[in-house]
């Protein structure tokens, strides 16, 4: 093959990379408008698909001396339940490409 002999699978390459960026954006805009919502000792935290946090509510029940540790856990379990989505989402998509940033 010539210098120009793979031309052809470019074109492909390009082609292919075009749509991954369209499912990525599909999906993006998909989890801007999800939320996850995690609870942890009457302490319920709500964030979006963006990692902001939506919400905070402190049940009648949450001992008010435990609530900042409750707060924390919470959050924190929101996030991971909001970055695994994101993670599988994206995965699916990106298919086998090793591409940094998505495990």
């Amino acid at each position: 093959m010539g210098l120009f002999g793979n031309l052809g699978n470019m074109g492909e390459m390009i082609k292919q990379a075009k749509e991954v960026q369209g499912k990525l954006k599909k999906i993006k805009d998909e989890l801007k408008h999800k939320t996850y919502t995690a609870e942890s000792g009457g302490v319920t935290v709500i964030i979006d698909g963006e990692m902001v946090i939506k919400d905070v509510k402190v049940g009648p029940n949450a001992n008010l001396q435990k609530v900042s540790g409750s707060f924390k856990d919470a959050a924190n379990n929101a996030l991971t339940a909001a970055k695994q989505d994101a993670a599988q989402k994206l995965q699916s998509v990106a298919g086998g490409l090793n591409l940094p940033g998505l495990t």
